[in-house]
Parts: structure tokens; C-alpha cells; sequence
């Protein structure tokens, strides 16, 4: 029975190093394949989720098919069941992809890759708008509380005009920022959407119903004529 004793190396500090194409052929030469699939992996599977490119997809699915040779060899090696010659020429083989892999990858792919560096493990990542979308997005929701408030208003329901009309003080950017530099209170625009929304339904609760408008309902009125 044939066994390769495969030499252990020491590792780079993966702390401390950029995650760049240097980096992992440093990972390769010593031979840390590990440490090389379990960090190309999270870099390949964090840029397929945040962008769609097919060709780090293709490179995902090459790495997938050298992990599981890799796999293979190393348990055949285990077993007794390869000759050294025969698990080396395959371990080379792994390696030679690797190396292939790393050099077709784009220079884009490493500088995106920066950003999950930052990322802790299980931290969850806030997603924000940024201003220029976040204050259209407002606008037109504004555009949308002034229809409601002005036929609260023409239909004389005061208590949801006076809800709704608080609402869109608060959805129209320059009246915001008006209240905001005034008072000195700054909202987020998670809080201001969870006003809104809050304002604008218990404003629309007060509204009168119309009579007939639910087929079960009975009308309990007094007739007219008496």
C-alpha cells in the first residue's frame, strides 16, 4: 500500500494580507490548499451574489470540479489505493488549474473583492439608498399623500386631512428639511417611511364609509321621508 505523507506549511496570516491574485499564488506555492479553496470560495460565491458575470461564474464551477479531484486523490492516497508517482502527477495537475484559474480571473474581480473583507462572518450588512435615489423615491411619495390629503380635504374629513396632511409635512423633502433644521431633530429614512405609513392609516381609519359599499352590510339609517 502506497501513502503520501503531504508536507504541512506555514500558512500567511490571512488577517493581514489583501485578498489579491498575489495572495492566493502565495497560497498555492505553499502548497495551503485548504486555506486557498475555503478563501477563493467566499470571494467567488460573495461576487456571484452581488454581481452577475459569466465569467467568474465559469470560474466558480472550474473550482468546484479541482475541489472535488482534489477530494478524490487525496482519499485514494489515504486508501493505499494510488502509487506517490500517481497521486503527485494528479496533486500537480490541481495545482497547474489553479494556477490557470488564478491568472484568467479579471483585475475587477480582486478590487470588488476588497469589499468582503469587510464583511464580518454572520454580521449582517446594512443595505442603505443612497441620498439622490432615497429623495426621489420621497418625492413621489409625496406627489402620492398630496392626492389623499386634498380629498380628505374636498370630501370635509378633517381628522384624516389633518393625519395625512402631517404625513406629507413629513414624505416632502423640503418641508422635512425645513422641520428638521427648525427643530433639530433628524429622522432616518427608515422612520420616516414607518411615520408615513403609520399616519397615512390611522388618518384613512377615520374616513366615513359609504353606505353599500360591503354586500353584507345592513343599512341601520333612518329612512328619508321620516
Amino acid at each position: 500500500m502506497w501513502q503520501v505523507d503531504i508536507p504541512k506549511h506555514k500558512t500567511p496570516d490571512t488577517n493581514t494580507m489583501e485578498k489579491n491574485r498575489a495572495y492566493f499564488k502565495a497560497l498555492l506555492a505553499d502548497n495551503a490548499l485548504d486555506t486557498l479553496f475555503d478563501e477563493l470560495f467566499t470571494l467567488l460565491s460573495f461576487h456571484k451574489m452581488r454581481y452577475k458575470d459569466r465569467v467568474v461564474d465559469d470560474k466558480y464551477d472550474a473550482l468546484v470540479l479541482l475541489s472535488g479531484k482534489l477530494n478524490a486523490a487525496r482519499e485514494s492516497n489515504q486508501l493505499g489505493m494510488s502509487s506517490p508517482e500517481d497521486f503527485n502527477t494528479e496533486l500537480s495537475r490541481v495545482n497547474f488549474s489553479l494556477l490557470e484559474l488564478l491568472n484568467d480571473l479579471p483585475d475587477s474581480f480582486f478590487e470588488q473583492a476588497k469589499e468582503a473583507e469587510t464583511i464580518v462572518p454572520g454580521a449582517k450588512k446594512e443595505v442603505k439608498i443612497p441620498p439622490g435615489i432615497g429623495n426621489g423615491l420621497f418625492w413621489m411619495a409625496s406627489v402620492f399623500m398630496m392626492m389623499i390629503c386634498l380629498g380628505s380635504l374636498f370630501q370635509h374629513n378633517m381628522i384624516p386631512f389633518a393625519f395625512t396632511l402631517v404625513a406629507t409635512v413629513i414624505c416632502l423633502p423640503p418641508a422635512y428639511d425645513f422641520l428638521s433644521r427648525s427643530l433639530g431633530i433628524a429622522l432616518s429614512n427608515s422612520i420616516r417611511i414607518l411615520l408615513v405609513i403609520v399616519l397615512t392609516s390611522v388618518g384613512l381609519s377615520f374616513a366615513p364609509k359609504r353606505a353599500g359599499n360591503d354586500p353584507g352590510s345592513i343599512d341601520t339609517s333612518t329612512p328619508r321621508g321620516y
